[in-house]
């Protein structure tokens, strides 16, 4: 990868820079992982994260858990929330312009 960004930099210096395909990041033996395998994992690990807080507010409800332990997983449960909310309006808003392209 670092000799891929050095060719790029030198090419936009003027320079001229032959690059052997062997140093390409991207090989035919780099597995490819769907956006959709990615989205998945990303859903399912915010999912956990929520499931986690509201498990350690039912333990601090019986005396299991500290307020900080509470206050940690409340607060990674809402970076979660707000991740996801991010992620949903990029979304929109990509569906939107794509919608708005002349055809």
């Amino acid at each position: 990868m670092i000799e891929a960004l050095t060719a790029i930099a030198a090419s936009t210096a003027g320079q001229k820079v032959r690059m052997d395909p062997a140093q390409t990041a991207f090989t035919q033996d780099t597995p490819t992982v769907s956006f959709g395998d990615t989205l998945k994992a990303t859903a399912m690990k915010q999912i956990e994260t929520v499931q986690a807080s509201e498990q350690m507010t039912m333990s601090a409800m019986h005396g299991d858990a500290s307020l900080q332990e509470v206050v940690e997983a409340t607060v990674k449960a809402e970076l979660a929330v707000e991740t996801a909310l991010a992620i949903r309006n990029k979304a929109i808003d990509a569906y939107q312009e794509i919608m708005r392209m002349p055809i």
